[in-house]
């Protein structure tokens, strides 16, 4: 029993914590005024932050694909595939213009495509036709095995063990599956970051701002092939200080809305943030 009323208890907190973030009050002077001797003229308005982090998954056939039944016993894929999922999505309001970008893309591939070195089954500077380039590789794949199989029994590298042992096989186990991609193809997963800053224009709740193929990734929405990828906001009911008819001093005041990220009809993120065109401006007798 208590620990059902410890239960009601949190949640009846968490209740309340949530209930007061959405009831956060932001607001801005605007108008034109002197502060610290200076002059300002501010208005308020609202830019979110939209990143999107797509996950492309790759896959490249072997160049030695069509000889992989007949040299190792197992079929390989001869087609070139690539597939993308949008796998997470947030949104917030835009603070300092200075620190975010327009756009930002990150490839966790990117920097080693410089550095990839010639490939493994190039073992001397004479053209091999390549039936016999992939008996080669076929080759040194079982020769690997056999390596293996001798370092783990005993046979090969006498007074190998501990970390040298492991430093070994773990060599061993690398260079098999570089050539094994020879045969079945590479696989990688590269994971991109999208970043879009999106204007909020008054009384207006829906935004596509891109579109969404799982061959192609993120496209221009302009792109009619792809699914849409929408904001939407929808600002909540509130009472909004009570002003002086006589006030020269403004001030704006944010509504806290209910903002979505969504790809056709699958919510991907959903938050509450302050959004200025949906609120309201509040003249005060002298500034607060």
């Amino acid at each position: 029993m208590r620990r059902i009323s410890f239960i009601i208890a949190a949640l009846l907190l968490s209740a309340i914590m949530v209930d007061a973030t959405a009831q956060q009050v932001v607001k801005k002077r605007i108008g034109v005024y002197k502060e610290s001797g200076n002059t300002v003229v501010a208005e308020a308005t609202t830019t979110l932050v939209v990143d999107i982090t797509v996950e492309t998954e790759r896959f490249t056939a072997g160049v030695y694909a069509r000889y992989a039944q007949k040299l190792l016993g197992k079929r390989a894929s001869f087609v070139d595939r690539e597939q993308a999922r949008i796998v997470a999505a947030d949104v917030a309001v835009l603070k300092d213009a200075a620190y975010y970008a327009t756009d930002i893309s990150a490839s966790e591939r990117d920097a080693e495509e410089y550095l990839k070195p010639i490939p493994i089954d190039r073992l001397s500077t004479v053209e091999v036709a390549q039936e016999d380039a992939a008996y080669d590789a076929a080759e040194q794949i079982f020769a690997l095995r056999r390596a293996r199989l001798d370092l783990v029994t005993g046979e090969l590298g006498e007074g190998v063990y501990g970390g040298g042992l492991e430093c070994a096989l773990r060599e061993i186990d690398r260079l098999e599956r570089e050539y094994l991609e020879l045969f079945y193809g590479e696989h990688e997963v590269v994971s991109t970051t999208h970043r879009v800053l999106m204007p909020v224009e008054i009384d207006i709740t829906s935004y596509v701002i891109q579109r969404f193929s799982a061959e192609r990734g993120l496209v221009e929405k302009s792109d009619l092939n792809g699914e849409i990828v929408m904001v939407t906001i929808a600002p909540s009911a509130w009472d909004y200080p009570a002003g002086d008819e006589k006030g020269i001093v403004a001030y704006h005041y944010a509504n806290n809305a209910e903002v979505s990220v969504m790809l056709g009809q699958e919510v991907l993120t959903r938050r509450i943030l302050p959004i200025y065109e949906f609120g309201a401006t509040v003249m005060f007798a002298n500034p607060k």
